[in-house]
């Protein structure tokens, strides 16, 4: 009866486990609890508590065969080992389902902790996907910061190459160029030629921001250029003649082929600097030249009889002023550069000088001081035409007289024509010359206000008033000013004084600048005059090989050969042997990347 009750036992057990073996997926989501530490608890619990129970079966088990015999107890002995046997062959089986070699210690705890590997497996396996798209991010990220980084190289890369084309072009345009003056164009507007030549390209090939870059490193060279030379006044008209060149050579190709691309506002910048060069210019000539004639002791012991002194100083003045605008027009020779400067240079000087005689003339007496260094700065008075305060008839045509001579002298030094010194007689010395046709004009006539303005309109009411109270008698005139004329001038005046206000000396104006017209450009460089639209962009004669000297490049890449050649000519020939050495050596150089990149630019 005991054996059979042990059988049922064991079939009840195995039953038992094979039913929680049936609810295992059930219990796998039963285990997944709201944190590890309370389901590692619940497990522990669990665990215990199968134990405890499989502890009192097999020792009530082990009661009832004490009681029923040895016999039965072999008999059961018997039936367990058959039992056991059957038990290990379904663990073994379940070991192989479900790889879980460590849920064999118990069995009540078999369910639980199969479910707590299964949540282990799952979360390796997403910790294992984890690890997996993430080493694919990295990589992923790795080679976007390597594309980055080659882009970055690159982008740098043309940069320093841009730098580099650019440093070329000025190298071999300015800083390389000795600026003298030249019987050929040609060879003075060098620089001029070959800038424009970089940057018409970069204005047809390449970015607004490069040219933009090409535009302003020019300026910036063009004007450490004209820094460099100075109070140089040569130096410093060479290099604004090849600015107004390189203005006049971009505005007319682009105005030809229809591409503007910004060139508008690289002219403006151009404008700027000849504007700063050409007013330096002006200030160099006034104190280099003019200012020590007004002022010059040497002038103490001549005689100015009629004027002709003043007129002799003055005409060399301006034949000196000329040499040092252009030492070759200045010696009588042909020169390259613009004729059109010498003439602007020397309006502004001469409308200097003009008021400060004018000022000097109508002083009270001629040991005035004077009170301006520009407007008023003559010391010696017999550097004027007329003392200082002789106003009458006379004087006034001494004056005139003066002021023809002078023009004369400027239209030959100046090499204007016939038609150009006429118009020039009206503009130069404009003061001096309306106070010439005021002093012979009969006073009675000053009274009309439209004769006024006919005959000089540039002098005040208030100033023609003091002109005639100081107005002297002499042969030609021996009237004095009538009473009438002054006082109804003298009412007039107060008027027009409280308007206008008035100062006396009168002060010179500044420096202006006008830039000189396309046409005036062409007289030296025919390529601003002609179509460049009808030629073919290579055969063009501002990007014509031959036209530009290409082959300076090479000079410059070895400038020792040049040197060599020079010194081996005069070395006996004994030593020619090593004078070939050196050549030799010369060759062997590596061309300048720099060189390279401008003729790359040039050739296309």
């Amino acid at each position: 009866m005991m054996k059979g009750r042990t059988a049922s036992n064991l079939q009840l057990n195995r039953s038992t486990k094979n039913g929680k073996r049936d609810q295992k997926p059930q219990k796998k989501n039963g285990a997944k609890r709201s944190s590890e530490q309370e389901r590692l608890k619940t497990l522990e619990a669990k665990q215990e508590s199968k134990v405890s129970e499989a502890v009192s079966v097999t020792t009530t088990e082990a009661n009832d065969d004490a009681v029923n015999g040895s016999s039965e107890s072999h008999h059961e002995s018997e039936s367990s080992e058959v039992a056991e046997k059957d038990a290990d062959d379904d663990d073994k089986e379940e070991e192989s389902k479900d790889t879980a070699p460590l849920l064999d210690t118990c069995e009540g705890g078999n369910e639980d902790k199969r479910a707590d590997l299964l949540v282990k497996l799952v979360e390796e396996d997403a910790s294992d996907n984890d690890i997996s798209s993430g080493s694919e991010k990295e990589e992923n990220e790795d080679e976007e910061a390597l594309k980055q980084k080659v882009e970055s190289l690159e982008t740098r890369i043309e940069k320093l190459e841009e730098e580099l084309r650019d440093v070329a072009a000025l190298e071999i345009s300015l800083y390389s160029v000795v600026p003298d003056h030249s019987s050929l164009s040609h060879k003075l507007h060098t620089p001029a030629r070959r800038i424009s030549r970089l940057y018409i390209h970069a204005c047809k090939h390449w970015s607004q921001g490069q040219q933009a870059t090409v535009a302003r490193n020019t300026v910036s060279g063009l004007i450490l250029a004209a820094k460099s030379c100075g109070n140089d006044v040569p130096r410093l008209t060479f290099w604004l003649s090849n600015i107004i060149t390189l203005r006049g050579l971009t505005s007319h190709a682009f105005t030809q082929i229809s591409e503007s691309n910004g060139s508008e506002t690289f002219t403006a910048s151009l404008e700027k600097v000849e504007f700063w060069l050409f007013s330096r210019i002006v200030e160099s000539i006034w104190w280099q030249i003019f200012t020590p004639h007004m002022q010059s002791s040497e002038n103490g012991d001549k005689t100015n009889e009629k004027g002709s002194f003043s007129i002799s100083l003055w005409q060399n003045a301006f034949k000196v002023a000329l040499s040092r605008l252009c030492p070759m027009r200045g010696e009588g020779h042909e020169c390259g550069c613009l004729p059109i400067l010498s003439k602007m240079v020397m309006e502004k000087c001469i409308a200097r000088v003009d008021v400060a005689m004018f000022n000097a003339i109508l002083r009270e007496s001629e040991h005035q001081i004077p009170t301006d260094p520009v407007s008023d700065p003559i010391i010696d008075s017999k550097v004027l035409p007329i003392p200082a305060g002789d106003l009458s008839f006379g004087s006034g045509a001494q004056l005139k007289n003066a002021i023809g001579n002078w023009c004369r002298c400027l239209s030959e030094v100046l090499d204007m024509n016939t038609i150009d010194s006429v118009e020039e007689d009206e503009t130069y010395f404009s003061l001096l010359n309306e106070l010439s046709d005021l002093l012979m004009l009969p006073k009675d006539m000053l009274i009309d206000l439209t004769i006024r303005e006919e005959v000089c309109p540039s002098i005040s009411l208030p100033l023609i008033k003091r002109i005639l109270c100081n107005f002297t008698p002499d042969e030609f005139c021996p009237d004095h000013v009538p009473g009438s004329v002054l006082e109804e001038l003298n009412a007039e005046s107060i008027s027009e004084q409280k308007l206008s206000g008035f100062s006396f000396p009168y002060a010179a104006s500044p420096v202006s600048y006008i830039p000189p017209s396309s046409t005036n450009v062409a007289e030296k460089i025919p390529e601003v005059g002609r179509d460049i639209s009808r030629m073919s962009r290579n055969a063009s004669m501002i990007q014509r090989k031959g036209y530009t000297s290409d082959e300076e490049l090479d000079e410059l890449d070895s400038p020792l050969t040049f040197v060599i050649d020079k010194v081996s000519a005069s070395l006996c020939s004994g030593h020619t042997g090593k004078v070939k050495q050196k050549d030799e050596q010369v060759g062997e150089v590596v061309a300048n990347v720099r060189y390279e990149l401008l003729r790359e630019v040039w050739s296309m």
